[in-house]
Order: C-alpha cells, then structure tokens, then sequence
C-alpha cells in the first residue's frame, strides 16, 4: 500500500514523530481558519499583558462592543490556556451570531487543545480542516466519473457502490454518503490519517476494470469543501475559465482539487517544494496549534 499518507507527510515536514493526532470534528472553511491563525501570530508578536478572563467575558458578551472586538477576545482567550477562559469560549458558542460562529468554533477547538496539551505528557498534533473529521480521521470528498461521460447501468451503479464501500471498511474508513449521478458518483468519507486516500481510490478503479473499465482516470478530491453538481460538472468538463470561482490550484491546503490517478494523489504535496520552511516554522506553531 502506498505509505505516502498525511500524518507521514505531516511528520516529516515538521521534523518531528507525534503519538497521537486529532481531527477537530468541525468544519471551518480554510480562508477563515487562516486569518485566525494570522490574529494569533500578531497577538503573540504584540505580547501585551492578559486581561482578566472576567474582563474579557464582559467584552465579549457587550451589545458595545465590536466584531473586530470580540474577535480579538475570542483569539486572547483561546491562547490563555486556562480552564474559566475556556468555558466562556463554551458558553459563548452557543449564543454567537451567525457571522462570529466560525471564529469562535476555531478559538473553541484552540483553547481545548490548549488545555489537553498542559494535561497530557504526551505529544499531539490537532487538524482543523474545511470538512472537519473525527478522531484520526479527516472528511474528503472524491467524485468519480465515467468514460466520455457515459450514463452508468443499474449494474455499474450496484457494482461501484460495493466496491467502494468493500475498499472503504478494508482501509479502516468509512462511507458517510454516496449519490449517483447521471455520469458520475460523489462520496463523503472518513479516512484515517495513517491510509493514502489514492490507494482506496486506485484500488476501486482496479476493480472495476474487471468489469468493463468503465471508470475515467481523473478524480476529484478535496477535503475543503463539497461542491455543488454545477461546480462538478464544470470540474468534469475542465471548464478553467470558472478557475477561480472554483479555487483549482490555489494554495494546497492538504486537499487537492483535481488530480490524475496517473500521478498519484500525494504525489501533488511534494516533499520538496509544496510547502515552505517557514509555513511549519517552530517558533510559530505549538505541538498545540492547529495546522492547515
């Protein structure tokens, strides 16, 4: 089985072997997780004094105060890594507006790990990502499509849908939904850290091969977002003029978009070039913090 897999990867770009890694089961779109990590690095750099957790609740819960505002709050108290300042993340994500809910789940998830990490001897490393997960776990999305854009037979439908399943449980993964189209099928899955996603992917398609071949080689994949079937369809057909509407190519944020089975998922992080030094550097990132 292909071993180029997430946490490896994950491993040997930060230097370091983690004994556990733990998938925040939200999630967050990945531009928003970025601009909370970008808060939590200048609120660092600024090393004012902490204001009292009391203090900062009243901010936080005030009609007074603004967006801005509480989002710094929320960024403070998820840095504290104390216990009260991890209640009012607590308490206050159940009452947020809509427009501060993502904000406040990601200072939530921040102020958790926090925690476990002062609690726990051991090291671990947390995964904030655009589907979320659970455990070691992330959520991916992939869309298989047929040759020349054939309509599926009941036959080829009952015959995909076994295998993936089949390819699924051997793998220690599991199949949350999966909806026929027309000429192609999307799948939400759970896939742990430790398996290669291409592999479940590869070994789907060598079985269908048996069957007629009746499967194209380029698959979509992300675990970002699930598209719509317009945006598939545009997906399927290259349509590159829609390039940025649909964010093909833009930044790796451990997903890819589209790829070709012929190269391989992983081969798309490559162990060289995909990431620079400074996007792990140890003096930004805790084992606590959470990656992208």
């Amino acid at each position: 089985m292909n071993n180029r897999n997430l946490k490896h990867f994950l491993e040997k770009k930060l230097n370091k072997s983690f004994s556990d890694f733990l998938v925040f089961e939200e999630g967050i779109d990945v531009s928003v997780q970025i601009n909370f990590e970008k808060a939590s690095m200048e609120f660092i750099k600024k090393n004012s004094e902490a204001r009292p957790p009391d203090t900062l609740s009243a901010l936080l819960n005030s009609e007074d105060a603004s967006f801005e505002t509480k989002q710094n709050v929320l960024i403070e108290l998820s840095m504290s890594g104390d216990v009260k300042s991890y209640r009012i993340i607590e308490q206050y994500k159940e009452v947020c507006p809509e427009e501060l809910k993502a904000w406040t789940i990601l200072a939530f998830q921040k102020s958790r790990a926090h925690i476990e990490h002062e609690l726990s001897n051991d090291d671990k490393i947390y995964i904030s990502s655009g589907l979320g997960g659970s455990g070691n776990k992330l959520r991916y999305f992939f869309v298989l499509s047929t040759k020349e854009k054939a309509l599926f037979s009941d036959f080829q439908k009952d015959l995909l849908k076994k295998e993936l399943e089949f390819a699924l449980t051997k793998n220690e993964s599991i199949a949350e939904k999966i909806t026929f189209y027309d000429y192609f099928v999307s799948i939400i899955c759970l896939v742990p850290l430790q398996i290669s996603p291409d592999s479940i992917i590869k070994s789907v398609l060598s079985e269908t091969e048996k069957f007629g071949n009746f499967l194209s080689d380029e698959i979509i994949a992300t675990n970002t977002q699930i598209f719509t079937e317009e945006k598939i369809v545009k997906l399927i057909n290259h349509d590159f003029d829609k390039e940025n509407e649909l964010n093909i190519g833009a930044g790796k944020e451990l997903s890819a978009d589209f790829f070709d089975l012929d190269s391989g998922f992983f081969d798309d992080f490559d162990e060289d070039d995909d990431f620079d030094d400074d996007d792990f550097d140890e003096e930004d990132f805790d084992d606590d913090d959470l990656l992208f």
